[in-house]
């Protein structure tokens, strides 16, 4: 059995001191940080801030690794995007409303392995996840219209967030990449998606939905217009 955390910069600190207490394992790999044995299980911190928990016990050992370096607990709405440079298939942008500490198995889709089994986390330990998706043949006609992928991706934010303005929702809004000029609410995180669990659970959900999609058809407007 396994388990896997991922944790911000200042979080990782925290991880190193509470790990010098156990009996100290030799690392594998240039990417290993820290290897440790606690109990019956092996834990492997990398550099990225990633967690690696192996053993019967690694359920039992992540709650208490959680609990004592004091993960703060925040309900938080992250977006993230995905296909918005590929040649074929949708245009996916989701957004999720869950909390940080139920999430932190999550992190940039890129960087995942076995997507669905992380949409599934992602799913069952969030409160909402809202997708807009766009097939191929449809961005072409939006760009033959005038949009660009940044025009589309900023209406489906203020969508997004406006939605959640109406019902009252006042959890922070965090979205992956550098900042959209049109974005009338919340803060871009660059590589938000390997930093904020949530952002990593929208990614991965935008990731399974693409990979679902029955659309693979080719976006013949990137034969005539730059990719913006």
């Amino acid at each position: 059995m396994q388990k896997v955390l991922n944790f911000s910069s200042k979080e990782k600190k925290q991880i190193i001191e509470v790990l010098k207490k156990f009996e100290e394992k030799k690392v594998n790999s240039q990417f290993e940080e820290k290897r440790v044995k606690i109990d019956d299980s092996t834990v492997t911190l990398y550099s990225s801030g990633k967690l690696m928990i192996q053993g019967k016990d690694c359920n039992k050992i992540a709650e208490e690794l959680i609990r004592i370096i004091k993960v703060k607990s925040k309900t938080i709405v992250g977006i993230d995007e995905t296909g918005r440079g590929e040649l074929t298939g949708p245009f996916v942008i989701t957004a999720v409303l869950g909390e940080n500490k139920k999430l932190l198995e999550l992190r940039d889709s890129k960087k995942t392995k076995n997507i669905k089994e992380k949409s599934k986390i992602a799913s069952e330990n969030s409160k909402c996840h809202i997708i807009f998706s766009l097939n191929s043949e449809y961005i072409d006609e939006l760009r033959e219209k005038g949009e660009t992928m940044n025009s589309i991706e900023i209406k489906a934010i203020n969508s997004i967030t406006k939605f959640f303005d109406e019902i009252k929702e006042t959890s922070e809004v965090l979205i992956d990449g550098s900042k959209l000029n049109g974005v009338k609410k919340g803060n871009f995180l660059v590589k938000g998606d390997d930093l904020e669990p949530v952002i990593g659970a929208a990614s991965v959900i935008s990731k399974r939905f693409r990979e679902n999609s029955k659309d693979k058809k080719t976006r013949k407007s990137w034969k005539t217009k730059s990719v913006s």
